[in-house]
């Protein structure tokens, strides 16, 4: 079993962190985490409270579904990457004083832009799942909805930060993504459980159909 790793290094989690100090109601610091040489690359939105706690991405409700769907696929977290649009948990205070998740800012996703290009860069050649919307829109913009590409597979060129532009801009090679809603939404929504797994379904006979070609 190839023990879990993150692509950051020691010098841009420390500019991941950093990023704590630039913004107000983030918290916490996860890493990309997994295999090196992963089958599928999951990229979703940002870390939840308890993935702010204990460092790790996928490790609340949302990662019990996560496994199931990795059961699904005869897939183990050893042989995926998990990484996200951000990296710290977004939150906002609610009239009880308490903290509760929200999405996280544009202004958040480009500053944790290059950490994500760096990891996508180092991964390229693996198959992308966004998983909803942010991670979706992170890598092809806000014309693409999860509802309308959701089960597809896409080659397309996905986005980076240019910073000498301080604007997106689009890979000159074209990536393969497999679009997912996010594993938070199928575990609250129930309704849409089928049409996941429908979805999960048709990745797999893709990844099935890889491994023989």
């Amino acid at each position: 079993m190839e023990k879990l790793a993150t692509l950051l290094t020691a010098k841009q989690q420390a500019q991941g962190r950093a990023l704590l100090t630039q913004f107000d109601h983030l918290e916490g610091f996860v890493p990309g985490e997994g295999s090196l040489t992963p089958t599928l690359v999951m990229v979703s939105e940002a870390p939840g409270r308890t993935e702010a706690q204990v460092g790790h991405p996928f490790q609340g409700p949302a990662g019990t579904e996560l496994n199931r769907w990795l059961s699904q696929l005869n897939l183990t977290r050893d042989q995926i990457y998990l990484t996200g649009a951000v990296r710290s948990r977004p939150y906002s205070i609610g009239q009880t004083g308490k903290k509760r998740d929200r999405r996280p800012t544009r202004m958040e996703v480009e500053a944790s832009a290059p950490l994500l290009d760096a990891e996508l860069a180092a991964l390229r050649g693996s198959i992308i799942v966004p998983l909803g919307n942010t991670g979706l829109q992170r890598l092809l913009g806000n014309k693409y909805k999860i509802s309308a590409v959701h089960g597809q597979l896409l080659t397309l060129p996905i986005r980076y930060w240019d910073a000498a532009q301080q604007r997106f801009d689009l890979t000159a090679t074209n990536y393969t993504l497999f679009p997912l809603y996010h594993p938070s939404y199928s575990k609250r929504f129930k309704k849409y459980q089928p049409v996941v797994d429908q979805d999960l379904r048709q990745l797999a006979a893709y990844l099935l159909k890889q491994q023989s070609d």
